[in-house]
């Protein structure tokens, strides 16, 4: 399956993260992740007061999270550079656009998809080859890239509190590290295990749909997808950290 010729945007290549770390922008730790230079400013309790450093730290350690529990990178130029043509498409016409957007793809045979915040957003690959064109890959993006600019995520940690007992941590400080690895700890926790409440998956699958339109998508993409998995026994996990797919695809239609 070739990207549709009508997207005309750069391609940034991401290949096999060998060297993760460099390809992603990840954060090399252990390192300050709170460090951004002379006199760090504080972290102020809220999804909304995080601001874009901190949340780029805080995504760039998710990320380390989910390559690392999915089997790495999977490498295949010509895959990414599609995911990352149709997914630099979608981010433009995201309500965050200026945000450096960062597409991958996992090496998991399973069928699922992550993101994290500052604009991770990956895709494993039997997810990818489970899409049979572009409108459906579209749409299993565009809820990726809803979560971030939503800042699901991050309303985790806001909501556990992790922001008011870290509003110490300044440059070169390590003495609230223990607060930081809990709000990761709680956000992968959330990824891989619980998921997402019903209400914050529903509401990336019908903003995700007005994003793959508004992109020049069909809208039906993801509904499509979800559709033709739900008709077929898969031997692998289904997207098992989102609710069920008869619930999805109500919502959707």
């Amino acid at each position: 399956m070739k990207p549709s010729p009508t997207i005309l945007l750069g391609i940034v290549t991401l290949t096999y993260v060998g060297v993760s770390v460099a390809q992603f922008n990840l954060p090399n730790l252990p390192v300050d992740p709170f460090k951004i230079g002379e006199g760090a400013k504080k972290i102020v309790k809220g999804s909304t007061g995080i601001g874009l450093q901190e949340e780029l730290s805080i995504g760039g350690s998710v990320a380390v999270e989910i390559v690392s529990t999915y089997g790495g990178v999977w490498r295949d130029d010509a895959a990414t550079r599609r995911v990352n043509l149709i997914g630099k498409a979608l981010a433009r016409y995201s309500d965050r656009p200026d945000l450096p957007f960062r597409f991958g793809l996992l090496n998991s045979p399973s069928i699922n998809g992550f993101s994290a915040p500052g604009g991770y957003v990956f895709i494993t690959k039997g997810a990818y080859e489970a899409a049979q064109n572009d409108d459906e890959l579209a749409g299993i993006l565009a809820h990726e890239i809803t979560h971030v600019v939503r800042r699901h995520a991050l309303r985790i940690i806001s909501r556990n509190e992790f922001i008011s007992g870290a509003v110490g941590v300044t440059a070169g400080s390590t003495s609230d590290f223990r607060s930081y690895d809990l709000g990761i700890s709680d956000i992968s926790r959330t990824l891989f295990k619980t998921g997402y409440d019903s209400g914050t998956e529903f509401d990336a699958d019908r903003r995700g749909r007005a994003l793959a339109a508004q992109s020049g998508f069909a809208a039906d993409g993801l509904a499509q997808f979800l559709s033709r998995l739900a008709a077929v026994s898969a031997s692998e996990p289904t997207f098992s950290t989102h609710p069920p797919l008869k619930d999805r695809m109500s919502r959707l239609k």
